[in-house]
């Protein structure tokens, strides 16, 4: 199924994020060979309000090497999605990210290591950010990571979902949480006692002769990163939980990629609400796509956040606004009153219109 852009929304990015948009090499990369770190254990966690998801993914890394790496994670983002929370955990040190204006940051690149011998050693390169990948692209520089050391990422996003021209609603898991493994599925392997060596012998780009590795460029960009495929080397633990709270009634949830499972409240009068699980084992092949179906989706639809503050709070912000005490000020005529408070009161954006021909009351 198409999305519901129009066809001409992405005619103004760069061919970079284009090729963003079908291939992302995400997740925890070793900065020195360039090479992702197997994921281990991923759990996703969504919640859909009305057009809008909350999405929190907690990802575990390993460094099978025998020395240490310095690693840097890589967090594609969707147009409309914006990061609320990262956490990491390293050596049991916690590392968070803090937001500032552009203005403030010096530098938009992070120092690259080059490696000799297996040794990490500082070098002249680094990973150059773009002003549109700025905006598409997380990167956390989570510093050095001890061999056979255990990395733990926690990210949540908030994004606006689109629509589909039926009306539907999509949402897909991230590729970071969902790389494809690319060999047949075996869980013996993971009882073998060599397997963890496997594991750590494996590289993301298959190449065994270290002169068949892409060599190492003094500037590397971040587009070239995210041209790879996201291929994992081992099996992972998945799991994945979307919560369905719409204010309007469900017409029906599918899944074109997994079988899927919905629980309902079974007191509910309504099918307003329902929890989505994957039904069957997570094969490792694709991302996870629900499609969401509103009742009626060409109805216009308001959503209004539920405030900090009491009644009582909010008249007292108000009132101890500048600007509004100037509105007061400035005429105290009744009709000038009318429109000073008028221009204080909320605004409630629509997000969707009603299609021609309109609806009757």
């Amino acid at each position: 199924m198409k999305s519901g852009y129009p066809k001409d929304r992405n005619h103004h990015l760069t061919p970079s994020l284009h090729k963003l948009k079908k291939l992302t090499m995400p997740g925890l990369i070793n900065k020195g060979s360039q090479n992702a770190l197997p994921l281990s254990v991923c759990e996703i966690t969504s919640c859909v309000r009305g057009y809008t998801l909350a999405l929190t993914a907690s990802m575990t890394y390993n460094n099978f090497e025998d020395n240490p790496i310095e690693g840097v994670f890589i967090y594609p983002l969707e147009e409309c999605s914006t990061v609320v929370g990262f956490e990491a955990m390293v050596s049991n040190q916690i590392i968070t990210v803090q937001i500032k204006d552009k203005s403030k940051i010096d530098d938009c690149y992070f120092d690259c290591c080059t490696t000799t011998n297996g040794a990490l050693q500082s070098g002249s390169g680094h990973i150059v950010l773009d002003e549109d990948l700025e905006r598409t692209v997380l990167v956390v520089n989570l510093g050095v990571i001890p061999p056979l050391e255990t990395v733990n990422v926690l990210v949540s996003t908030s994004s606006e979902l689109s629509t589909l021209p039926n009306g539907g609603i999509r949402v897909t898991s991230p590729t970071v949480c969902t790389p494809r493994v690319q060999r047949t599925i075996n869980e013996e392997q993971g009882l073998s006692p060599n397997f963890q060596n496997r594991a750590r012998d494996s590289r993301h780009n298959c190449a065994l002769d270290p002169h068949e590795q892409t060599p190492i460029t003094p500037q590397l960009y971040m587009a070239q990163l995210l041209e790879e495929e996201a291929i994992n080397s081992i099996d992972y633990e998945f799991s994945f939980q979307l919560e369905i709270r719409a204010p309007y009634l469900l017409a029906g949830v599918e899944s074109p990629s997994h079988a899927i499972r919905a629980d309902a409240d079974p007191l509910a009068r309504s099918a307003t609400s329902v929890v989505i699980t994957l039904a069957d084992k997570y094969t490792y092949d694709c991302p996870v796509e629900i499609l969401i179906y509103p009742s009626d989706p060409h109805l216009p639809l308001v959503l209004i956040e539920d405030g900090d503050m009491t009644l009582e709070e909010y008249d007292e912000h108000l009132t101890g606004k500048s600007d509004y005490i100037k509105a007061i000020k400035k005429d105290s005529s009744n009709e000038m009153k009318t429109r000073s408070q008028a221009l204080l009161s909320p605004c409630y954006p629509l997000t969707m219109w009603p299609s021609e021909g309109g609806y009757n009351s």
